[in-house]
């Protein structure tokens, strides 16, 4: 006979199973991002080759943030030639990744004062993705902070599935 407190109890297994669950979905895909940026930005640095590039417009990308109200990034757009073939990029990193270089306007307009429009700087592109050039050839902590994430949500994940089985 199935009683309400054994219903009331299959319920909330089902529950904690569900929620393992997607912890674990979470934090495999978080896994995976992670993986996926840290192997795009070593690919980007392995080989790379310098051309120079002319900077084509530069502008400070505004972003509402929880924490710190409005954050300014600076956005630096650059054009280059690779094998003969014409390219665009506004990459400051390599993996297309930026880092958290988000600060006060006044620290995103130094950073642009180095790239005025129209003048000549070298770029780093690499051969196997020529159309994602960057300007610093630099590692960002991206894709580590993913993966951290991403194990604390699968952690989270399996002690919820197996909460109450062993």
């Amino acid at each position: 006979m199935v009683t309400l407190r054994s219903r009331i109890d299959l319920d909330s297994d089902r529950k904690k199973v569900l929620s393992g669950a997607i912890g674990i979905l979470i934090g495999v895909g978080l896994i995976a991002l992670g993986l996926n940026t840290f192997v795009n930005q070593n690919q980007a640095l392995e080989n790379p080759v310098n051309v120079s590039a002319t900077v084509i417009e530069t502008g400070i990308d505004q972003e509402s943030s929880r924490r710190s109200g409005i954050e300014y990034r600076p956005e630096i757009r650059f054009e280059y030639r690779f094998e003969g073939q014409e390219y665009t990029s506004n990459n400051m990193y390599p993996g297309s990744q930026q880092p958290d270089e988000r600060d006060s306007e006044t620290r995103a307009r130094e950073v642009l004062q180095r790239y005025s429009e129209g003048s000549e700087i070298t770029v780093y592109v690499p051969p196997d993705s020529p159309n994602e050039a960057f300007i610093r050839a630099e590692k960002t902590n991206d894709p580590l902070i993913f993966m951290a994430i991403g194990l604390v949500f699968l952690a989270i994940g399996v002690y919820k599935g197996v909460q109450d089985r062993f």
